[in-house]
């Protein structure tokens, strides 16, 4: 069950480098989608949005999954109850909640969300490596 129409969509959705919120969080839809995907075809199916784990303890690849966990847990996001969080980098749909240096004065900036887009890119060609179709 791939989707491939859904990772075609989000990486033409974040590939404006302008604006580095989107291209990290489309670009972390199309890793989870490429690792789900993965592992259905393996018979099983991965539930909500653990990247860190599935990257650690399923993958192996525990100093990217270590990486990308530190750099996503230095973001800081508005939690439910509207107080200020880092960002669980399990959880990482809540970077739609960043809290932006032009609107926090302090808080989360391009360069941290750049940042942890490299890790992204580097966990990307690693898992390509390994023959997961991204």
């Amino acid at each position: 069950m791939p989707h491939s129409y859904n990772q075609q969509s989000f990486k033409v959705g974040g590939a404006d480098p302008s604006n580095p919120l989107l291209c990290l969080y489309c670009s972390l839809v199309v890793l989870e989608l490429a690792i789900k995907d993965h592992f259905h075809q393996s018979g099983s199916w991965k539930t909500s949005h653990c990247i860190i784990d599935w990257l650690t303890t399923d993958l192996g690849e525990t100093s990217l999954g270590a990486q990308l966990e530190s750099k996503l847990s230095a973001l800081y996001c508005t939690h439910r109850d509207g107080s200020e969080v880092n960002v669980v980098a399990n959880r990482y749909p809540d970077i739609r909640y960043l809290r932006h240096e032009t609107d926090f004065p302090g808080k989360s900036t391009d360069s941290q969300l750049n940042e942890a887009l490299d890790i992204v890119k580097d966990i990307k060609t690693r898992l390509i490596s390994m023959g997961i179709n991204l």
